[in-house]
């Protein structure tokens, strides 16, 4: 049989040597490829980090972690607990977290203060989660008493537009009282301490203020002045990068919602837990009803209700009032549950 080189090939042992190691180069690229190349992550291992307040408006949140439904929806969500919707927000521009919860109020105030945000839905509302909590040894029976007194409140949250809103419906100046700016846990201390006469707050702290000082304070809750609004929302780029991720914790959060309506008993616990609140004041302060995921017109309405208020009292600059419609990221939750969103768009 005839050789495959021709006599007057060259076939020197270098040459042969060169062959054999781009052959052992290919089988190690091979190899390599195999073992290391970049595993595209399936649903089951998306990695969302979520920030949270630790607030009973915050119950879907809890109930899908407690329950297992993000797992069961295709998501790993790994939560970062925050006292407050406003820093839980600033997690997300910081980019230390894809998705927050945060109320309506801070995300008003970043939307004009020029942040990169969107909202994806709304996921509570509820009546009676925030209070106005009084002295009523210092002669506040009515709202109206607070004239001249002095005040306690976190700015730059929903608090304080609450406490405005209770104040002008009542006839009550906003400048006839005096407003102290105080955290939380400073505004407890110093309500209890006596230094001021009345502290804006919310639960669970406002149940805790009522079992621990009892008929020595009034609790005024304005169910017919304002409704606190809990809204997930995340910065656009990442959004529209993720939308496995982000319609998978959407499918969570619905569940939750459905797990709450079919067994409230459980889903109370499982917030008490996550709160570290005891069952006979969660029996007060849960109502299931405080729970839907949605994007709707009354969420529009209360964001320029939010917005006009701002640009009165010149926390914000007057300016046309914006298409909130825009910063609406509605096709997500759209596409997983149609009935949900009844904004028109």
């Amino acid at each position: 049989m005839k050789s495959a080189f021709k006599s007057g090939d060259s076939w020197h042992p270098n040459k042969r040597m060169a062959l054999l190691a781009l052959a052992a180069l290919a089988v190690g690229v091979v190899t390599y490829l195999a073992f290391w190349s970049p595993v595209i992550p399936t649903m089951a291992g998306a990695r969302v980090v979520i920030a949270v307040p630790m607030q009973t408006n915050s119950a879907l949140m809890l109930v899908a972690s407690g329950q297992g439904l993000f797992v069961k929806a295709g998501v790993d969500v790994i939560s970062q607990p925050f006292e407050l919707g406003r820093d839980a927000l600033k997690s997300v521009l910081d980019g230390k977290a894809d998705l927050a919860v945060v109320g309506d109020a801070p995300t008003m105030f970043a939307l004009l203060g020029g942040a990169d945000i969107a909202m994806l839905a709304g996921i509570s509302q509820s009546r009676r989660s925030l209070a106005i909590v009084a002295h009523s040894d210092r002669g506040i029976k009515q709202i109206q008493d607070l004239k001249g007194k002095s005040i306690g409140v976190t700015k730059g949250t929903n608090l304080t537009y609450f406490m405005d809103a209770m104040l002008q419906i009542h006839g009550v100046p906003s400048d006839a009282v005096t407003q102290s700016d105080l955290g939380r846990d400073a505004g407890i201390k110093a309500f209890k301490d006596g230094r001021i006469d009345a502290l804006m707050m919310f639960q669970p702290f406002i149940a805790k203020l009522e079992a621990e000082m009892g008929d020595r304070i009034k609790v005024f809750y304005g169910e017919d002045v304002y409704a606190f609004r809990f809204l997930l929302v995340g910065k656009p780029s990442y959004i529209d990068s993720h939308p496995q991720e982000v319609r998978g914790v959407l499918r969570a959060l619905i569940a939750a919602n459905q797990a709450i309506r079919a067994n409230p008993v459980e889903a109370r616990r499982s917030i008490g837990d996550a709160l570290k609140i005891d069952d006979a004041m969660m029996v007060q302060l849960f109502d299931p009803g405080d729970y839907v995921v949605s994007l709707d017109e009354a969420m529009l309405l209360a964001l320029e209700d939010i917005t006009r208020w701002a640009m009165k009292k010149g926390l914000v600059a007057s300016r046309p009032m914006p298409n909130y419609l825009n910063f609406m990221k509605y096709q997500h939750l759209e596409s997983v549950q149609p009935t949900a969103v009844t904004v028109v768009h």
